[in-house]
């Protein structure tokens, strides 16, 4: 997700408030936000593992995502992209 400039904050600060509810989600495996920045311009990733992809749908129609959705989506300069990854294997 690619910010409008000065919103970084505005968007962690969102992240800060529901990333417990969002790890606590049915099927929730993991969470993380990483960070790029390129030419000035400031990208965040969100990264979420789940057990299925049922799991995953049932969070994107939940009152939390939509409403979590709503804060953030007026702070990305660009539209959003999202891919849904099978993993092959994990090494730890």
């Amino acid at each position: 997700m690619e910010l409008l400039p000065g919103k970084e904050g505005l968007f962690l600060d969102i992240f800060d408030q529901v990333k417990k509810q969002i790890r606590a989600r049915e099927g929730c495996r993991g969470l993380e936000i990483l960070k790029s920045e390129e030419d000035g311009r400031i990208s965040l990733w969100t990264i979420s593992l789940w057990k299925n992809e049922s799991d995953l749908d049932d969070y994107r129609s939940s009152p939390l995502f939509k409403k979590t959705w709503s804060e953030v989506k007026p702070l990305f300069s660009g539209k959003a992209r999202a891919w849904t990854l099978t993993s092959i294997e994990t090494l730890a």
